[in-house]
């Protein structure tokens, strides 16, 4: 599962975290079945607490995975944002970042909400694909990027109201950040002032981090 090993890396790089691998954490759809019930969605971090223990698992459907194996990060073409291979490729970047956040947050003692997890998510999918652009020579594909991943979206008729009010919360934070980072530091070529401003925004926890990511996404808040 080269990809999930490559998006796991750059994320623990970016940010100077560590997890377990994800690769072992992986369930497919019968073992997430009986885990936590119907999967309805084609990624789905499941958390089972106990007094003295988390278990995690990961779910990701067969598309997703598929999209990963046939995938090399280390392709000299920019697969990874491939039309075709986007929207599995970021929904497994997703499922990445949700299981390295829950479980570094975890080991450290602090405790995660589900908007702060998927908003986390949304930036998570945005820096890894773009810092891939970017190793190729590819940065002014940027904001078709970002575009791909904010605005062509469409929501799943599944989610109740509180979800679907979440989730899209969670797209205009994220995507308002994304849009931050990219006239801060992609479009300057900054390679250090935005792997800078990922780790400090990383860091941040609960209201605070949502609070930062907001205003900066709506253009408040100081400078790079």
């Amino acid at each position: 599962m080269h990809t999930l090993d490559f998006f796991q890396g750059e994320i623990e790089a970016i940010y100077g975290v560590e997890a377990p691998r994800v690769n072992d954490f992986l369930l497919d759809r019968a073992r997430a079945e009986a885990f936590s019930g119907p999967a309805r969605a084609p990624e789905a971090l499941l958390v089972r607490e106990s007094e003295d223990a988390l278990e995690l698992g990961l779910f990701l459907d067969d598309e997703v995975v598929a999209a990963a194996r046939r995938t090399d990060p280390h392709d000299p073409r920019p697969l990874l944002t491939a039309p075709g291979a986007l929207p599995h490729l970021a929904c497994a970047a997703e499922g990445v970042s949700h299981f390295v956040y829950l479980a570094t947050r975890a080991a450290s003692g602090r405790s995660v909400s589900l908007l702060e997890l998927e908003v986390q998510a949304e930036v998570d999918k945005f820096a890894l694909l773009v810092l891939h652009l970017w190793r190729r020579g590819l940065r002014r594909l940027s904001p078709a990027l970002r575009r791909a991943l904010f605005e062509r979206i469409r929501y799943r008729a599944h989610l109740g109201e509180d979800e679907l009010e979440r989730y899209r919360l969670a797209n205009r934070i994220g995507g308002g950040y994304a849009h931050f980072l990219e006239s801060s530091y992609v479009r300057d070529a900054d390679a250090e002032g935005l792997l800078r401003e990922l780790r400090a925004s990383y860091r941040l926890g609960g209201h605070e981090k949502l609070g930062y990511l907001d205003a900066r996404a709506a253009g408040r808040g100081g400078g790079n």
